[in-house]
């Protein structure tokens, strides 16, 4: 026992080590990478991060590349989580895409501005969606509405009196009270509608993302329908919706159920 302490103690200084240069370089690194920075085996470096991936300290990226995990970055590190969600997200999406011939999109929140950071796309020549990392208006879309709804009432308030409510069509709400009502209604309902409010002729529907605590941490929506008459109609949407987000959250954090 005594032989083996010393070891565990040494392999504990070096994994420590690998999180100070992931959160310090705050950028993806390879195990060699690692290895060399920490000045140790590159076989040691390996067995660390494995071990450190199955816990949730860091993320692999689809390039085998590595970053501080959901237990540290998704709280710490905005990039880093916005990395993350972005390459989970994206198998989901494209499997659900695809099942119900619609584009999803991944929508963040960075103050008084939302932004779509990962979608995709059916394989019709048009499908009706702005592009990736389009700036939108949160008081104008259904995932803007899903990420103010649960936040305390008092950042509704700075977010909201921090920009002009431009109307972008004959439907878009202007009106701050007028607003605040139908944030009251997505916060009771789960769900939110984009009426031809960003776009003449468009429709959307949003749900939230969750992260293991039950917080919102993103919206995600199937958009790009055309010529809607009734918002109601894409409640159709709203089970594939919740499964996908479902799905999201637990691939993103999947440690938190150990």
């Amino acid at each position: 026992m005594g032989k083996e302490a010393p070891e565990t103690i040494k392999m504990i200084e070096h994994a420590l080590k690998v999180l100070d240069i992931l959160r310090e370089r705050n950028q993806k690194l390879g195990a060699n990478e690692l290895a060399k920075i920490c000045e140790i085996n590159p076989s040691t470096a390996f067995r660390i991060l494995k071990t450190l991936e199955a816990d949730g300290w860091v993320y692999q990226c689809s390039d085998k590349s590595y970053i501080i995990g959901e237990k540290i970055s998704f709280a710490l590190e905005k990039d880093n989580f916005y990395l993350a969600a972005k390459e989970i997200s994206a198998f989901t999406m494209q499997k659900y895409t695809e099942k119900y011939n619609h584009a999803m999109n991944l929508i963040v929140r960075d103050g008084s501005s939302c932004y779509i950071i990962q979608q995709s796309r059916t394989r019709n020549l048009i499908d009706y969606v702005p592009p990736m990392y389009s700036e939108l208006p949160f008081y104008a879309c259904a995932g803007g509405k899903i990420l103010l709804a649960q936040l305390p009432i008092h950042l509704i308030d700075l977010i909201i009196n921090s920009v002009e409510m431009v109307p972008f069509t004959q439907h878009t709400i202007t009106d701050p009270d007028e607003f605040w009502k139908q944030l009251r209604t997505v916060a009771a309902q789960g769900y939110a509608f984009d009426d031809k409010e960003s776009s003449v002729n468009g429709s959307c529907i949003a749900v939230p993302v969750y992260d293991h605590s039950g917080n919102t941490i993103a919206a995600l929506s199937f958009s790009g329908f055309i010529s809607v008459e009734n918002p109601e109609d894409l409640l159709v949407y709203l089970p594939p919706l919740k499964e996908a987000s479902a799905e999201i959250t637990d691939n993103l954090f999947k440690c938190w159920k150990k």
